[in-house]
C-alpha cells in the first residue's frame, strides 16, 4: 500500500505544518504524521496508545508535566499513553518530526 503526500490530509495551525497518512488498514487505526513546528505546537494528549516521534531535523523540546526533555536530529521521543503534554522547537530552528500515533481523524 502507498499514501501519497497529495493523498495526505494537510492541517496547519499558528507556527505548525502537518501532513496526516492515514493508515486504517492496521488494527487499531493509525497515523503517520509528519509535522514541521517553528515555535510551539500547543498542549496535547495521548489516547490508549503511546506515541513515537522521530526527530529528522532540527532541535526541540517535550515538556510532560514538570519535566522537560531536549531532542535533536536523529532522536526518538516516545510519550506514554493517557498523557497531557506539550512540544516547540528551539528558537531559531524548525523542528521537524515524523510522528507515529493512534488515528488522528482529521
Amino acid at each position: 500500500m502507498i499514501i501519497t503526500q497529495p493523498q495526505a490530509i494537510r492541517e496547519d495551525w499558528d507556527q505548525t505544518k502537518s501532513w496526516n497518512y492515514k493508515l486504517k488498514h492496521l488494527s487499531p487505526y493509525q497515523s503517520i504524521v509528519y509535522a514541521e513546528i517553528t515555535n510551539d505546537h500547543g498542549e496535547v494528549h495521548t489516547n490508549d496508545i503511546e506515541r513515537i516521534y522521530y526527530i529528522i531535523d532540527g532541535a526541540g523540546e517535550f515538556v510532560i508535566g514538570d519535566e522537560a526533555t531536549k531532542v535533536e536530529k536523529g532522536d526518538v521521543f516516545t510519550v506514554p499513553a493517557r498523557t497531557i503534554y506539550n512540544y516547540h522547537s528551539l528558537p531559531n530552528q524548525t523542528l521537524k518530526v515524523l510522528l507515529i500515533m493512534e488515528l488522528w481523524d482529521n
